[in-house]
């Protein structure tokens, strides 16, 4: 079970992607804008956060740019509609790890999120073996 954040100020989104991910067994804490989802992954420590690109305060690649000193730096997942090369391309530069499209299917973010995590392990165990 991982520990993930959620941030994305459509209600209807925050929710369903907070059900999707608890219904995988995660323990997920969820906000409603940028600057709250920075300010609680700054204050504790997350495995994954799924952000969505544009919320008020701060967007989700904002976040992404603000947390790369964090440690341990959770998983950054970038959430939405905007899916052109260059929105993509730039959550990619700010940071991400991914890249999910809205629509999304359940199935495609839980599996996503798992293949995150288990990188993430993977990479770590690598590091502690040096």
């Amino acid at each position: 079970m991982a520990k993930i954040l959620v941030a994305d100020d459509d209600p209807d989104i925050l929710e369903l992607v907070q059900t999707f991910l608890e219904m995988a067994g995660h323990d997920v804490v969820a906000t409603a804008d940028g600057v709250s989802a920075y300010e609680t992954l700054t204050a504790g420590a997350f495995d994954v956060s799924v952000l969505d690109n544009s919320m008020p305060g701060m967007s989700g690649p904002e976040v992404v740019a603000a947390c790369q000193d964090l440690e341990p730096r959770p998983v950054m997942v970038l959430l939405s509609a905007l899916a052109s090369r260059q929105d993509i391309r730039d959550g990619f530069r700010a940071g991400a790890d991914d890249y999910i499209s809205k629509p999304f299917a359940r199935q495609e973010l839980v599996d996503r999120v798992a293949m995150l995590l288990d990188e993430q392990h993977f990479a770590q165990g690598c590091v502690e073996a040096e």
